[in-house]
């Protein structure tokens, strides 16, 4: 599966020299995770995550994704209901999501007013399958599929990717599409990150001083050993983040037996409250946008954890969300993407 996702990306990243993008009309299809549409939909949202099979891999996965999908959502999703309900009962992302890509059409409109801008989530409505169809009844004869997951990985782009190019063999129309697989190394994607992380510093009492902790989301360590690109990613965005400041690098979000890409966050933060750190910046590394886990893992129970661990100041860096920066950004890999 990941060789062939990662001849599928390479496929995708190709630059599309032989489409007229100043004289045919093209879209921008922009990717992410998605999120419950309601409290009611969260069981029915697991399931979909865990029928994946770049989620849960299985010897028997044709006779056994299915079932034990049904069975892992079905214990899980009371808890992550009460989550949800703590963060007022829905998740931002796809607003989000749909203002990021609002925003770039508003800059790249200036010079080509047709252009047709969609969101596709991997896991809950708007489907990328539906919002490709959409790109095409629209007229679109390119679509241009940008991934607002800043590290590759497997299970975020790669499956998206899986999803576009079943989608084309499916379809067997003669839209083209062309990728941006990522973005953990630009230069302005950094610099946004530093100017988060001093906008956080800011906030601190006294002279601004603090623990600087990056923390993201984990991945097993057998996807890891097997090819996957994200943690090396995220080291080097992490690298160039931090420049010469004091840092540390942590993952969140594990889940299961199997081993995880470690340190802990939780175990780190509550390291360094025995080490006696007071203040402590922490920077969500893999994502954009809020969602639940920036707004409950991170607001609610790694603040609460880190108070009790000894830390009197705990700041998490805004994500960015609507920032004119981050959408200034996004338009202008698709331009380079275009060639425009």
């Amino acid at each position: 599966m990941i060789k062939k996702l990662k001849a599928h990306s390479s496929y995708l990243a190709q630059p599309a020299e032989s489409f007229d993008f100043a004289r045919e009309k093209w879209g921008v299809l922009f990717l992410n995770m998605g999120a419950p549409e309601s409290l009611d939909d969260i069981e029915a949202f697991l399931y979909r995550i865990f029928c994946d099979s770049n989620i849960i891999r299985l010897p028997l996965a044709s006779l056994l994704q299915k079932p034990l999908a049904r069975l892992i959502s079905s214990r899980r999703s009371e808890k992550v209901k009460q989550h949800y309900e703590a963060i007022g009962g829905e998740s931002p992302l796809l607003k989000w999501t749909l203002r990021q890509a609002c925003g770039v059409r508003r800059l790249l409109e200036k010079n080509y007013p047709e252009i047709e801008v969609f969101v596709g989530m991997r896991y809950s409505s708007p489907f990328i399958v539906n919002s490709l169809d959409a790109a095409v009844a629209s007229g679109c004869k390119h679509v241009v599929i940008v991934s607002l997951y800043p590290q590759y990985s497997l299970v975020t782009t790669g499956t998206a990717i899986a999803e576009v190019t079943d989608w084309l063999d499916r379809k067997k129309h003669d839209v083209t599409v062309s990728l941006i697989d990522g973005f953990h190394n630009r230069l302005e994607y950094i610099s946004l990150l530093k100017s988060k992380i001093e906008a956080a510093r800011q906030k601190l009492p006294g002279d601004h001083s603090a623990k600087l902790l990056f923390s993201a989301h984990s991945l097993p360590v057998k996807m890891v050993e097997g090819g996957d690109l994200y943690v090396d990613q995220v080291r080097e965005t992490v690298a160039l983040a931090a420049g010469d400041q004091d840092h540390l690098l942590s993952f969140q979000s594990r889940s299961g037996p199997v081993k995880w890409v470690g340190p802990e966050t939780s175990a780190t933060i509550q390291q360094l409250g025995a080490d006696g750190v007071k203040s402590l910046i922490i920077v969500p590394i893999s994502f954009v946008s809020d969602h639940l886990e920036t707004l409950y893992e991170v607001d609610i129970e790694l603040a609460e954890l880190a108070h009790a661990s000894g830390i009197e100041n705990f700041i998490r860096t805004e994500s960015f969300n609507d920032d004119a920066a981050f959408i200034a950004l996004l338009s202008r890999l698709v331009g380079e993407k275009t060639g425009l």
